[in-house]
């Protein structure tokens, strides 16, 4: 090595080093202002230690993850946690520091907010205050939660500059966007101490709920199962066994009220010879390896129905409706007309017409949905559109084919 390269070399690991020692001293720095205040700090928390928070921005996605978790107490003896949390893959992207207030009750889902609502939240905005969206199943409830020193708690909170994008989930008030730095995160925390106070009022008691149960879940979805991979459903749903290395992953299952319902990702590879020749006529040959992958979100019904497909290539025999509004906008297949004119009846053109569902075909005791991607959320959405679909059927399409249904339930 010349003496260039070696003044190179050590240029770089000095200042490799330089960084590397900055990093340290800062971290140090960080970690005793933290224990100075009586905290605790750890900086890769495990994922179980948080999955006793339920409502978004937790319960959705595949991928969750956890990282430098702060915990203690405020002046006024509140117990507090704060981390830095991400969710990917099968949701909504999120990645934000939170902080969690402790209350004394475990209470119902409420979400209060300056701005937009939070991805994955079902409720209907509730009137309470016009400087906020709040949202709730109960609007009784969220009116005695955000009483008068809550409203001011909360008014005094985003005057202070912080945002308020808040929720109660459970014993929790959480708090999306928190600081850093400790000085910032200590005047934080007290700022948001009031609000965890007006919460713990006593007029809040007929509301009090059981705390929701931990472990990997799917917010509003309690009987879905994480599964991970259960490469059996392969053969189960008649996915293509062409290539080789076959093998699902991300299966989420659930009963799904009767209907029983999986989605998951379904992976394999093929290869193919590719065959070459040069400028000077040598010939040289390769093996390619590809990559597949599709995604699958289908249910098992307890009864069987004729092929029936809506805006896919499926088979089937295109058929037409008397509502030309529907036919511009959907494309109906099947081996029986009849059947399908009995099925998609004027209600049921009505509901779809209102609410597209995504690309679906049901033959025999099999409902699969052309999903464009593995997400929770639009899981949920084919979950229950299988429920809304069939309640709609006639009862005299159920007694034709002698099938007693189950009680379907009715979500829109």
């Amino acid at each position: 090595m010349n003496n260039t390269a070696m003044i190179v070399l050590v240029t770089v690991l000095v200042m490799a080093l330089a960084v590397a020692t900055f990093f340290l001293i800062r971290r140090v720095r960080y970690t005793r202002a933290l224990k100075a205040r009586g905290w605790w700090f750890e900086s890769k928390p495990a994922l179980e230690t948080v999955l006793d928070h339920q409502a978004p921005p937790f319960g959705l996605g595949f991928r969750r993850t956890v990282d430098e978790g702060v915990a203690g107490g405020t002046r006024s003896g509140i117990p507090f946690r704060v981390f830095e949390y991400a969710a990917r893959d099968g949701g909504p992207k999120f990645d934000q520091r939170i902080a969690i207030l402790e209350l004394p009750t475990a209470l119902p889902d409420l979400f209060i907010s300056t701005g937009g609502v939070r991805t994955g939240v079902p409720f209907p905005p509730i009137e309470v205050d016009p400087r906020l969206n709040v949202r709730a199943a109960d609007p009784g409830y969220a009116r005695t939660a955000l009483s008068p020193a809550a409203l001011n708690a909360i008014a005094t909170f985003g005057q202070a500059g912080y945002p308020v994008d808040l929720s109660v989930d459970g014993r929790h008030l959480v708090a999306v966007g928190a600081p850093k730095q400790p000085d910032q995160l200590e005047a934080y925390l007290e700022a948001l101490s009031p609000i965890a106070e007006a919460l713990a009022s006593p007029a809040l008691t007929p509301y009090a709920v059981p705390p929701p149960a931990g472990g990997f879940r799917f917010y509003g979805r309690p009987d879905w199962v994480y599964v991970g991979r259960d490469d059996s459903l392969i053969a189960a749903y008649g996915l293509t066994q062409v290539g080789f290395g076959h093998y699902t992953d991300q299966v989420v299952r659930a009963g799904n009220d009767g209907l029983p319902i999986d989605a998951f990702v379904h992976h394999w590879k093929t290869q193919r010879t590719e065959t070459s020749t040069d400028s000077e006529g040598r010939t040289t040959t390769r093996t390619v390896t590809e990559n597949h992958s599709e995604i699958v979100c289908a249910l098992q019904m307890p009864f069987a129905f004729p092929l029936l497909s809506i805006d896919r290539s499926w088979g089937g025999k295109k058929v037409r409706f008397e509502s030309e509004t529907f036919n511009d906008q959907f494309t109906v297949k099947t081996n029986s007309p009849k059947f399908a004119y009995d099925v998609i009846h004027p209600r049921t053109m009505e509901f779809m017409m209102a609410d597209p569902p995504v690309p679906f075909r049901i033959e025999d005791h099999q409902m699969r949905f052309a999903v464009p991607d593995h997400d929770t959320l639009r899981i949920g959405d084919c979950a229950d559109f299988a429920h809304d679909f069939f309640r709609r059927a006639p009862s005299f399409v159920w007694d034709n084919l002698g099938v007693n249904p189950p009680q379907f339930r009715a979500t829109r």
